[in-house]
């Protein structure tokens, strides 16, 4: 468990009472942030006491197997998320819901003087999470974003050994990963479900949605950039749209309009060192493939960041396999470390709660809506450069 996570000494405050957008019996809220709200630590300082949805006959299903679920009654509210955030007895409305819709509900909770968790990305684009970001401080409500790659063990140990000086003077940072086709939910083939995702209005795509989950965590280990040029394209134009049931192609098409195969440079705030990052999206998952291949070389060492399994790339849903320091692997210590790998995105989440309850104030690290309006406008820069023939951004 991240150390962020303790809890401060002195009279414990109330108990943080949620109002839940989005958790209904499918996706992501119901398959991972639902079992997060179940850990017994984070029962401790969070109640779920409310869900709403889209409509009544939802929402009171939604009630009934959550308040099963949670072993306490939980009110059912539909349509307009303004009701849920004016409850009086909700303290926090988490919003899960799809991006395009972020924005709406967000400002729902702010208006109503609630703090919020909103998922990445936070808003379509940059401008809608920036708008959030000023609204939010203006109205003095906190905010917790669903970015928890950084609070995964292997990404704090190669961290630490980079403060530690371990490698000495970062010089320059070579970062391959790959969005497998299997997870379909990006071109070359995309769920049913999924095709508001393909709209370019809706900003869904390989550099703000995966690209931001990897940026926090890069961030996070070696600082931001001061400078960064891209270039991309697309070697998949056409989306072919898959069952929703069966996985299976049907004969529906959607043009791809953002490129699926993308270079980063960039240079380090701090040492001036040189970035390279490579995105891939659309191949499948055969054997050896690069998943996840992250090296870090310093004047005196390196460090490697390796995943080979499917979805390597996602170190918010589980820990790296592999961390190296110069050649040799550190092995990770059950024992020393107090608890296994994280091989699921329960304890991630788990820990992303706990730091919110801990707060910032009192030194806990996890990401607010004013750090997510900052990542999207670097995020954004990206964009902006691979529009405009690699052009180099000052940021």
């Amino acid at each position: 468990m991240s150390d962020n996570t303790t809890t401060t000494s002195g009279p414990k405050p109330d108990i943080i009472r949620i109002g839940f957008v989005g958790l209904s019996s499918t996706g992501w809220a119901a398959m991972a942030l639902k079992h997060s709200l179940l850990d017994p630590l984070v029962q401790e300082h969070f109640k779920l006491v409310a869900i709403s949805t889209t409509n009544e006959a939802s929402a009171l299903a939604s009630a009934a197997t959550y308040t099963e679920a949670f072993g306490t009654p939980i009110k059912a509210y539909w349509g307009d998320a303004s009701k849920i955030a004016n409850d009086p007895e909700v303290d926090l409305v988490a919003i899960s819901v799809k991006a395009p819709h972020h924005k709406g509900i967000a400002l729902k909770a702010i208006e109503a003087g609630k703090d919020f968790f909103l998922e990445w990305q936070a808003g379509r684009d940059e401008k809608e999470t920036r708008e959030l970001a000023d609204k939010a401080k203006a109205k003095g409500v906190k905010s917790l974003i669903g970015l928890q790659a950084r609070h995964g063990g292997v990404i704090q140990k190669a961290r630490k050994i980079i403060e530690e000086g371990k490698i000495g003077k970062v010089l320059s940072t070579t970062v391959n990963f790959l969005m497998p086709r299997e997870i379909n939910s990006m071109a070359p083939h995309v769920l049913s479900r999924l095709e508001y995702a393909l709209k370019p209005e809706n900003q869904i795509t390989l550099i703000n949605s995966p690209g931001g989950h990897f940026f926090d965590v890069f961030i996070q280990v070696l600082g931001p950039l001061s400078r960064v040029s891209a270039s991309g394209t697309s070697i998949y134009p056409t989306v072919t749209l898959l069952d929703d049931a069966t996985s299976q192609p049907t004969t529906a098409t959607h043009p791809a309009f953002f490129p699926d195969h993308i270079t980063i440079n960039g240079i380090l705030k701090s040492s001036g060192a040189w970035v390279t990052v490579i995105i891939r999206q659309g191949h499948k998952s055969t054997p050896g493939r690069t998943q996840l291949n992250w090296e870090i070389d310093g004047e005196d060492g390196v460090v490697k960041i390796e995943d080979n399994r499917s979805l390597g790339m996602n170190m918010g849903a589980h820990d790296p396999e592999h961390l190296y320091l110069n050649g040799e692997e550190v092995v990770w210590d059950e024992e020393k470390e107090g608890h296994a790998k994280y091989e699921s995105p329960v304890p991630f989440l788990r820990d992303n709660w706990l730091a919110f309850y801990k707060g910032r104030e009192n030194g806990a690290n996890y990401m607010d809506i004013e750090e997510a309006a900052k990542l999207r406008d670097f995020l954004a820069a990206i964009t902006k450069s691979i529009e405009e023939g690699g052009r180099w951004i000052d940021l």
